[in-house]
């Protein structure tokens, strides 16, 4: 085993949230070392960003080359409720950005991995944690992982999981509670080219309800590619392919079924191979404890029916850089800090969770669902569609995000979900 190393922070995992939080942390002059387990580029899913996104996108000085690679997004188109016609909200209805991006994952994470490197963080790809390195009292101390055949030991002041839905770190920390009502399957693929929506929402994503149960995407993520994919219960899936069925013919059916998506992809090929994955929504009872902390679908994952899944993680990351700063310039603070970084954020979660709850009934008028989502804003103008996009574009919760004070000057006490 080779010679121990030692730096302020270790993070697992080099996603958006893991580079985002290290690259935060080494421009606040911290030494910072991400473990990533794969070799980058490498596919992901998760390819629609709503505009909360774009302020720390600022902090980490990527929007120029964002708007250079990506196709923008502008909006929603939904086929949803008891309302007949399809219906759009537009980002420009609330605050200050009108659009975020459709992105190449394998591209986009690897512009953040590279720009933490740019930033002075040390990376390590093909890198795999295989264990902890903790004190007497249970304190997280560092990481042993695997690389090239070889074992190495690492210490830091703290150690971030950022490993995603395994949870490198954190399984071995707290247990998770599973939100049974989403205990749901995605499955996908790309077709080229494809008819794009029309009457101005042609850089819109497309969520679309399933007749039977689940819903559909439809992701622009090229002029003429199409990412489409269908979402649905664990349970269902089961019943649907009890009788010999594939889940690719499965996938089939949904689209089959569908008003809109099946009308961009008529004369389409698809362009890649038919892929599916768990989408378990969860939660840790803990996000943090003596010497670690997690971020990301490593503390909590959620349905990814709006496109949440990356803001959560890097408005995560954005705290989760101020929080440790914080602890590493006082350790006096950081007990303090890091239940106000779990506060925040389980609230960030929780308020996300609740209204994707909400929203999965089909059934309701649309009217009913923009009512429930200016409640949560508390839009005293009544302006429901601007409410509506405020909730799931991330930009009602951007003042809790960007104005983060880990060292807020009230006692705090974190809600367990």
């Amino acid at each position: 085993m080779s010679e121990i190393r030692q730096y302020d922070v270790v993070v697992v995992g080099g996603g958006p949230a893991g580079s985002t939080t290290a690259a935060l942390l080494a421009k606040r002059g911290r030494q910072v070392l991400v473990l990533e387990r794969e070799r980058f580029p490498r596919y992901h899913i998760g390819e629609s960003m709503i505009t909360g996104v774009i302020p720390v996108m600022e902090q980490l000085g990527l929007i120029d080359e964002l708007e250079a690679r990506f196709q923008r997004k502008y909006g929603v188109t939904l086929v949803w409720g008891s309302d007949p016609d399809p219906w759009r909200v537009s980002f420009g209805q609330a605050g200050r950005y009108d659009h975020s991006w459709h992105v190449v994952r394998s591209e986009f994470d690897q512009l953040l991995l590279d720009n933490a490197r740019r930033l002075g963080v040390e990376v390590e790809e093909e890198a795999q944690v295989v264990d902890l390195i903790t004190a007497a009292d249970g304190t997280v101390e560092g990481v042993v992982y695997r690389r090239g055949g070889h074992k190495h030991r690492v210490t830091a002041q703290f150690v971030v999981d950022a490993s995603g839905q395994s949870r490198a770190v954190s399984r071995k920390l707290t247990e998770v509670a599973w939100q049974e009502n989403l205990r749901n399957v995605a499955i996908w693929s790309y077709f080229s080219p494809f008819e794009p929506l029309s009457n101005g929402r042609q850089g819109d994503i497309l969520v679309e309800s399933v007749k039977g149960g689940g819903w559909l995407w439809g992701i622009p993520v090229a002029a003429d590619k199409l990412s489409l994919g269908h979402v649905l219960p664990v349970d269902l899936l089961a019943a649907k392919t009890a009788g010999g069925r594939t889940q690719e013919q499965v996938f089939e059916d949904a689209l089959a079924s569908s008003e809109v998506a099946a009308k961009m992809i008529v004369g389409a090929e698809r362009v890649d191979v038919v892929r599916t994955t768990r989408d378990w929504s969860h939660i840790c009872d803990r996000f943090y404890g003596p010497g670690w902390l997690s971020v990301g679908d490593a503390a909590g994952f959620i349905d990814p029916l709006f496109s949440q899944g990356v803001w959560l993680g890097t408005s995560g990351a954005w705290m989760a850089a101020r929080t440790l700063d914080a602890a590493l310039n006082n350790a006096a603070d950081t007990d303090r800090a890091l239940a106000r970084y779990e506060l925040i954020y389980r609230q960030l979660y929780n308020e996300f969770l609740s209204f994707i709850s909400f929203f999965y009934d089909p059934t309701r008028l649309r009217q009913i669902y923009m009512e429930r989502a200016a409640e949560a804003v508390r839009d005293a103008d009544g302006n429901l569609q601007g409410g509506f996009i405020s909730l799931i574009s991330g930009i009602k919760a951007l003042p809790d995000v960007a104005g983060f004070d880990p060292l807020g000057s009230e006692v705090l006490e974190p809600e367990r979900a």
